[in-house]
C-alpha cells in the first residue's frame, strides 16, 4: 500500500507530465479499440455475407495453377472436377458436412434480335441442392425459379435494369433471348434460352449484382465442356486426331468411288460416306458430370480448418483444391485483411513511440528526484523497493489511462453503431457489404489493449528503473 501511495503522490506532483502521458495512451488504446471493431465488423460481415450467399464454408474446385475468379468473367478459365461422381460420394460419408451443391461459371453475351443488350456473369446450378443449402438468398423479383432439368434463365435484376434503361428494351419472363460465349475446344457457341425470372441477391453490390443462374446444359455448351477430357491448361488430352478419323478414307472420294457411282449408285451407303465420326461426336457431346466447383455447408461444431484437412488427406488424389470463403471473396477479402494488418503496423508503431515518450518523461522525473531516491536508499530502502515504486508509477499511468481509452473507444463504436458508418461509393459499398456498416464491439480489442496497455508499463519502465537504481546516497547528497 505503501509503494502505491508514494507512486500517486509522484503522479500528482507532476500532474503535467503524468496527463501528457496518459492522453497519449488512452488515445491510442481507443485508436486500437476502434479500429480493430470496425476492421473485424468488416470482416465478419464480409464472411457471414459470402459464406450465406455465394460460396459456403468452404468451396471445392479443380486444381489449376492459373489465376481464377470463383464469381467469374476474371482470370483463367476453371477446370472442371475430375472424378466429380468419386467425390460426392466421399463427401455423403464425410463427418461435419451438412450439404452441398455443384456449380458451373462462365460469361455470355446478351442478344435479342440481332442486337447485343449485355453480358451476364452466369452461374449454372443444380437447383433444387442450390435452393436448399441458399434459401432465400436469392431474391425472385418477377417469375419464377429455375427447375431441375428445365432449360432457361434467370437473370439478375442489375442487368435487366441495365438493358432497360440503355437500350430501352423490357425483357420479361417468357421472351427468349440469345446467348453468346467463346471457348477453346468449340470456339463460339450460340444457344437460345427462356427468360424464367428475374431476381437478385440480398446482400449484392458491384459484380455480385451480375450474376444470372442459367441451366447447366445451356452453360455446358457455352463453355465447351464436352467428352472429350479437358487437361488443366484448358486444352484438350485427345490423342492426335487425323483426318481420316474426323473425315473418313480420303481413297472413298477417288476414282474407285466414282467408278462404283457409275455403274451402280443404288449399292452406294450414304449413310457412312463420311466415315467415322464418333470422334467428332466426342468434341460435340455435353459432359454431363462437368462441374467446376462444389460449394460446402459444413454442420454446427466444425471448424473450416479441420474439415478442409480432412478432405485433403482424403486420399482423392491431386486433381483438386479445397478453399474458403476467403479465396471464394478473392481481391475484396485480402484488401481488407491488407487494411487490417496496415492499421496493426500503425497501432505498433504507436505503441512504440508512446514507450519512447513514457520513457523518456520518465527518465527526466527520476533525475528531479535523485535526493529522494537517495535518501530512501540512506536510511536503508533496497534496490527492489526502488524497482518497484518507479514500476508502480509506470502501471498507475498505463492502466488508469489505459482504461479511460478503453471506455472512449466503446463509446465511440456505440455511437457509431447507432448512427452506422455510410459508405461513399461504390468500393466502400462492396468493402462494407452494403449502403453502410454498422460496427460491433471487438472483445479481441479489449483483450489486446490490456496486453498492450500491460507491455507498455512494464517496457516504458525498464530505462526509468536501472536510472533509479544507480542512484547512491553519496550522489543524493552532492546533489543537494
Amino acid at each position: 500500500m505503501i509503494l502505491l501511495t508514494i507512486a500517486f503522490r509522484n503522479l500528482r506532483e507532476h500532474k503535467v507530465k503524468t496527463l501528457i502521458i496518459g492522453s497519449l495512451i488512452a488515445i491510442g488504446i481507443a485508436f486500437l479499440v476502434v479500429g480493430n471493431s470496425v476492421m473485424e465488423s468488416v470482416t465478419d460481415g464480409m464472411r457471414q455475407s459470402y459464406v450465406s450467399n455465394f460460396t459456403g464454408e468452404l468451396i471445392i474446385r479443380g486444381a489449376t495453377e492459373e489465376e481464377i475468379s470463383f464469381i467469374g468473367g476474371f482470370g483463367g478459365a476453371p477446370p472442371p472436377l475430375e472424378n466429380y461422381t468419386r467425390i460426392t460420394e466421399y463427401l455423403d460419408r464425410e463427418p461435419g458436412i451438412a450439404a452441398y451443391t455443384p456449380m458451373l461459371t462462365g460469361t455470355a453475351s446478351i442478344n435479342k434480335d440481332d442486337q447485343t443488350l449485355s453480358f451476364a456473369l452466369l452461374w449454372g446450378i443444380q437447383p433444387s441442392s442450390y435452393r436448399a443449402m441458399f434459401e432465400g438468398r436469392f431474391e425472385l423479383v418477377e417469375g419464377e425459379y429455375l427447375k431441375d432439368g428445365e432449360e432457361g434463365i434467370m437473370l439478375s435484376k442489375a442487368t435487366i435494369d441495365e438493358i432497360s434503361e440503355e437500350y430501352g428494351v423490357a425483357l420479361e419472363p417468357g421472351d427468349t433471348i440469345l446467348l453468346s460465349g467463346r471457348n477453346n475446344i468449340t470456339g463460339t457457341k450460340i444457344r437460345e434460352v427462356t427468360l424464367r425470372g428475374v431476381g437478385t441477391f440480398a446482400n449484392s453490390v458491384g459484380l455480385l449484382d451480375r450474376i444470372s443462374f442459367v441451366d447447366v446444359t445451356t452453360l455446358r455448351s457455352l463453355t465447351g465442356l464436352t467428352s472429350v477430357q479437358i487437361d488443366r491448361s484448358g486444352q484438350t488430352e485427345a490423342a492426335p486426331i487425323s483426318e481420316d478419323d474426323l473425315f473418313g478414307d480420303s481413297s472413298m472420294f477417288g476414282d474407285a468411288l466414282v467408278r462404283e457411282t457409275e455403274t451402280n449408285a443404288e449399292t452406294l451407303d450414304l449413310e457412312n460416306i463420311l466415315g467415322d465420326v464418333s470422334v467428332r461426336e466426342q468434341f460435340l457431346s455435353l459432359d454431363n458430370n462437368a462441374w467446376n466447383y462444389l460449394l460446402l455447408e459444413l454442420e454446427d461444431g466444425f471448424s473450416e480448418a479441420s474439415v478442409q484437412r480432412s478432405i485433403e488427406r482424403g486420399g482423392l488424389g491431386d486433381g483438386f483444391s479445397v478453399e474458403n470463403w476467403r479465396w471464394g471473396a478473392g481481391f475484396i477479402a485480402n484488401l481488407a485483411f491488407g487494411v487490417r494488418n496496415i492499421l496493426n503496423i500503425v497501432i505498433l508503431v504507436i505503441a512504440v513511440v508512446a514507450v519512447i515518450i513514457i520513457m523518456n518523461t520518465l527518465v527526466i522525473s527520476v533525475t528531479e528526484r535523485f535526493a529522494e531516491i537517495g535518501t530512501i536508499r540512506a536510511i536503508g530502502g533496497q534496490k527492489f523497493f526502488v524497482r518497484r515504486m518507479i514500476t508502480a508509477e509506470v502501471l498507475m499511468i498505463t492502466i488508469v489511462f489505459g482504461v479511460i481509452g478503453m471506455a472512449l473507444g466503446c463509446a465511440i463504436i456505440a455511437v457509431l453503431n447507432v448512427a452506422g458508418l455510410p459508405a461513399s461509393g461504390l468500393f466502400m459499398q462492396i468493402l462494407f457489404g452494403g449502403p453502410e456498416l454498422k460496427p460491433l464491439l471487438s472483445v479481441g480489442s479489449l483483450f489486446s489493449s490490456i496486453v498492450i496497455v500491460a507491455v507498455i508499463g512494464v517496457v516504458a519502465s525498464l530505462y526509468p528503473v536501472s536510472v533509479a537504481l544507480g542512484i547512491t546516497p553519496v550522489q543524493a547528497m552532492q546533489r543537494q
